[in-house]
């Protein structure tokens, strides 16, 4: 039989559990950052890569995702075709294409910077009045779990 201590426990990780679902399927939803269409999650998350690492090339950004060439590819299409990126010929290996964010794709990511610091300054608020040793047992226990769920 569980403690009282227990059950708060076990409902502190089911609603941390609840959270990660919720951002998660806010963060899977098609969003339109300003380009006039919606973008799929993994759409946005390549041209973030694309954008913060200028001039990378398929190989080195499918890597970077987790995911095969060919995945990559068919994002990449789909980027190209709403005119977000572009692919160039790597002067140093013909070979080889790098990849270009467009000034279509600069908005996009900026929306997508503007959507990530409406998150952190909603975070920013609700711990806003709570005392500086519980804001900071709150970082630490999210860095642990950060740090279990790598290890996992």
């Amino acid at each position: 039989m569980m403690n009282n201590d227990e059950l708060s426990k076990e409902r502190i990780s089911n609603a941390l559990l609840d959270v990660f679902k919720t951002y998660s399927k806010l963060d899977r939803k098609n969003k339109d950052y300003g380009v006039g269409e919606p973008l799929f999650h993994s759409e946005i998350h390549t041209l973030n890569e694309i954008r913060e690492h200028e001039g990378i090339h398929i190989t080195a950004l499918a890597e970077r995702c987790g995911v095969t060439k060919g995945a990559v590819s068919q994002v990449l299409k789909k980027l190209e075709q709403k005119g977000l990126v572009t692919k160039e010929k790597d002067d140093r290996n013909q070979s080889r294409l790098i990849l270009k964010v467009t000034a279509k794709g600069e908005i996009a990511y900026a929306r997508h910077l503007e959507y990530q610091d409406n998150f952190k300054k909603m975070v920013v608020e609700i711990l806003s009045d709570a005392p500086h040793d519980k804001v900071r047992f709150t970082k630490d226990f999210l860095i642990k779990i950060e740090e279990q769920l790598h290890q996992w």
